[in-house]
């Protein structure tokens, strides 16, 4: 044992500088609504005992496709306690897996590597420890690894069936695809038909292109494989016919779209997500393009196909957080491309260096300043903000200086290093932006004064994660629907208020600060308890 640690201490010491920059702080801040407040209270509401296969947030009926999610998210609040902690553990635990998966996507075959070649050894590790920072430093897997949602669990899921696909190829060894279609089929339960459809699609457009249907026809006809898909994702879909046919009619049906204003968001988070590795990725994509047809049959062809198939589905589905299923598969591209460089090629490090400076400065420093005058989270996050910039000027000065005077090893060593630096600030933007977005400190206040037929009011606002924080049902008046939740009939006019505050219950109503002279309250009995994030908490008892 003291001897295989000796011999991994350096890939122990990467494993526990990511576990710590991806675990720490994420039970610190509120949930983020609408997203994490609806996935959070759903599986509040199970894990209250309540039906596991009807999502309800309290008395309102939910959609969605994430029941698997949902029961994780349930699972964990039983171990861990009630706590932000809990619901996004499995999406910080899948972060990490990604993290994995693109480091042994990269990991030689076992009956390839000579045992004493240490040259090989060299390679492998150099390789891997690529796909590792690579992965783990971009700001998309870190953002899906730290919300309560379905994306990170899809994205490892999905990342798991690619590794499971590429194996079973190069050792010629068709038991692999037996963890693939296990991870498309649990893919399925814990994000949607897109876990159990897109990987089939990304293996038929391979082969297309490839003109080769030998992967389709193994892919589709190796019995044990099939058999673990159908098994697991069929017991599923059976017993959701039999409790809550319902759920598989919304699964189907339901789709985001975008607003105008949502289409510059999502093209400014799709361009952020990539960071800081923009230039070196573009560099690798233009030199693996296949130029011609059919395509060379290789992993790194399939991997590109893979990401690509799985960002245009983000994009066209309007689901942006999904492009991080792309991630493990263009960091294990970008790794190969890198340790192919540094061997003895210096332009094309040389070149994406070059461009990832003159892509991320005017970004970052010119750029992201203009854009905090319509985007209020940047100018909340702007202190957790400059200290990224420092950091990814440290990492731009780094490829720099080390690609310039031809230092490989330092480079190898330094620069990814440097890139999970950058990682550091990003926790508190999370914290920094639960201030404009959660309700944390005004939920844990009336979870601790709330008794007997106490009432919960919103007015004017509408955060799902109210239940989570309290367990209870909370009255809707003149507050927007969230799509996706049935809540129509708890929604009351604004002169229910003023009836309801002469009564003997006790009200405890959630209203934006600039709107208490809209309520129509009564101008007794109106007792303030807390002010929190532009949203006030008061009472009538």
């Amino acid at each position: 044992m003291r001897t295989w640690i000796i011999e991994h201490k350096v890939a122990l010491l990467i494993a526990g500088i990511l576990f710590y920059l991806y675990f720490r702080g994420i039970g610190d801040h509120g949930l983020i609504d609408n997203l994490e407040g609806v996935n959070a209270s759903i599986a509040a509401h199970m894990f209250g005992g309540e039906n596991y296969f009807v999502p309800k947030i309290g008395e309102s009926l939910a959609t969605g496709s994430t029941m698997g999610t949902w029961w994780l998210m349930a699972l964990a609040l039983k171990i861990f306690g009630w706590g932000e902690f809990a619901v996004r553990f499995w999406s910080t635990l899948s972060g990490l897996g990604m993290i994995l998966i693109s480091a042994l996507l990269v990991w030689p075959d076992s009956s390839d590597e000579d045992e004493d070649d240490e040259e090989e050894k060299e390679i492998s590790k150099r390789r891997s420890w690529f796909a590792a920072a690579t992965c783990g430093g971009m700001i998309i897997c870190f953002v899906v690894s730290q919300i309560a949602s379905s994306h990170a669990i899809f994205s490892f899921l999905t990342s798991l069936a690619l590794l499971g696909i590429i194996r079973a190829q190069s050792q010629e060894d068709k038991d692999w695809l037996i963890f693939s279609h296990a991870a498309i089929a649990f893919a399925f339960i814990t994000h949607g038909p897109a876990g159990l459809f897109m990987p089939i699609l990304a293996v038929s457009s391979y082969c297309v292109l490839c003109n080769d249907m030998e992967l389709f026809k193994d892919f589709f006809t190796w019995p044990f494989g099939i058999i673990t898909n159908l098994i697991l994702s069929g017991l599923y879909f059976s017993v959701l016919m039999v409790v809550n046919p319902q759920v598989i009619f919304f699964m189907l049906c339901r789709s985001y779209t975008y607003t105008f204003g949502g289409i510059i968001g999502a093209a400014l988070f799709l361009f952020v997500s990539f960071a800081p590795f923009h230039g070196f990725l573009i560099q690798a994509l233009i030199e693996i393009f296949p130029r011609r047809y059919p395509a060379e049959k290789s992993p790194e062809t399939f991997m590109l196909v893979w990401a690509m198939t799985f960002a245009a589905y983000a994009i066209l589905s309007a689901d942006i957080l999904a492009i991080a299923a792309s991630v493990p598969a263009l960091s294990a591209i970008l790794a190969i491309r890198l340790d192919y460089w540094l061997q003895g090629k210096m332009l094309p490090v040389r070149y994406a260096v070059l461009l990832n400076i003159l892509i991320l400065v005017p970004a970052f420093f010119v750029v992201l300043p203009l854009t905090t005058k319509y985007f209020p989270v940047i100018q909340e996050s702007l202190l957790s903000l400059i200290p990224y910039e420092i950091t990814l000027a440290l990492f731009l000065f780094a490829c720099w200086y080390y690609t310039k005077t031809r230092q490989t090893r330092k480079w190898v060593r330094n620069v990814f290093l440097a890139a999970l630096i950058c990682l550091m600030p990003l926790a508190g933007v999370f914290n920094l932006t639960s201030n404009l977005y959660s309700i944390h400190e005004i939920g844990m206040k009336i979870r601790e004064t709330v008794q007997g037929n106490d009432i919960v009011i919103q007015y004017g606002v509408n955060f799902p994660s109210v239940y989570f924080y309290t367990l209870r049902n909370s009255k809707l008046v003149n507050a927007p629907l969230n799509p996706g939740i049935e809540e129509k009939k708890f929604v009351e006019e604004v002169p229910y208020i003023a009836a309801q505050w002469v009564r003997r219950n006790r009200i405890f109503l959630i209203i934006p600060s600039d709107s208490m002279s809209a309520a129509k309250l009564p101008n007794k009995n109106v007792l303030p308890l807390l002010s929190s994030n532009g949203n006030l908490l008061i009472t009538n008892k």
